[in-house]
């Protein structure tokens, strides 16, 4: 039986952050040394529990208890007028029993475009199998992503070559997903590269492109943000998460909370800029009179020499 934490919460005026429909995050009431100020604790909605990212796992009785100065034994009871049954809104589910990748071998535009971004072309399609949408059809100028699960294509997501200027004229989305209804397995539930992501530790970044630079042990969810099923895919098979989106404001507050509901659930994060250190270009103000760093702003845009730095770094060696 879910439980409306927020409202009760609200009711005591104790504060509060969402960083998804199913967690609601407080100042953690274990916590001592140093107190709580960050909302580190997390009471999950839809299946009660309690985890705080910087102590861990406790009972969420007794965190309840903590924050109402109500005995642990009572907690059932006072609960009980905030519980409600959840019922799950989206309708939508995997129906194919198999999928053939569309698209053909890459022409020379698509090739290029690769190229230009930095990649080995022969790497991407010997490790990521990818392939091309060609100049017509329903993946046209795409580079197609196939999505694998225990070795079989279960869905695929398509990301445009044409330039951002392209894609705002002719209203089109830079990544066009396989529909759930004709996927194998919804790959909102999974992981883009999890077959080559066997260790403890993985890199979670924001993109498929991201993912094919930074090469194993490295997945996405296919955007920022992840469903319940994600989330207890993770605590299943992995135990700690770097976390590793764009380098910019939004994208790294993201970080943070996706960081925050992750550490709820007894994974052990760390949220890393590794775009941070690496200039992409140097620019004159003419006003300042001086020069400008630009630094790289998404893992696409690392050379394999950065990558390999940071994969080290990391404690990813292979």
């Amino acid at each position: 039986m879910a439980v409306d934490f927020k409202r009760i919460f609200d009711i005591h005026h104790i504060p509060t952050r969402n960083t998804s429909r199913n967690w609601v995050n407080i100042n953690c009431p274990f916590c001592k040394n140093p107190i709580d100020t960050h909302f580190n604790g997390g009471f999950n909605v839809l299946s009660p529990r309690y985890n705080c990212w910087r102590c861990g796992e406790h009972s969420w009785y007794d965190a309840f208890s903590k924050l109402l100065f109500i005995p642990p034994q009572n907690v059932s009871e006072y609960v009980k007028p905030f519980q409600f049954i959840s019922k799950d809104t989206d309708k939508k589910v995997a129906k194919a029993e198999h999928l053939d990748l569309p698209g053909y071998t890459l022409n020379e535009e698509e090739s290029q475009y690769l190229r230009n971004r930095g990649f080995d072309v022969q790497y991407l399609k010997s490790r990521f199998k990818i392939r091309g949408g060609g100049k017509y059809g329903d993946w046209s100028y795409r580079i197609i992503i196939p999505i694998y699960y225990k070795r079989v294509l279960v869905s695929w997501t398509g990301r445009s070559i044409l330039t951002r200027e392209q894609i705002k004229e002719y209203n089109i989305p830079r990544y066009k997903n396989l529909s759930i209804e004709q996927s194998v397995i919804n790959p909102k539930s999974i992981f883009f590269n999890i077959d080559n992501s066997k260790n403890d530790s993985v890199m979670l970044v924001e993109g498929p492109m991201d993912v094919m630079k930074m090469g194993s042990d490295c997945i996405c969810s296919l955007g920022t943000s992840m469903t319940r099923e994600q989330e207890l895919f993770l605590k299943q098979n992995y135990k700690t998460i770097f976390i590793c989106f764009d380098n910019e404001l939004a994208a790294q507050e993201k970080a943070k909370k996706v960081g925050t509901n992750l550490a709820s659930i007894g994974l052990n994060i760390e949220v890393v800029n590794i775009c941070e250190p690496f200039v992409k270009e140097e620019i004159f103000d003419e006003e300042k009179q001086e020069w400008i760093k630009i630094y790289k702003n998404d893992p696409g845009e690392l050379s394999y020499d950065e990558v390999a730095e940071i994969r080290k770094e990391l404690g990813f060696y292979n």
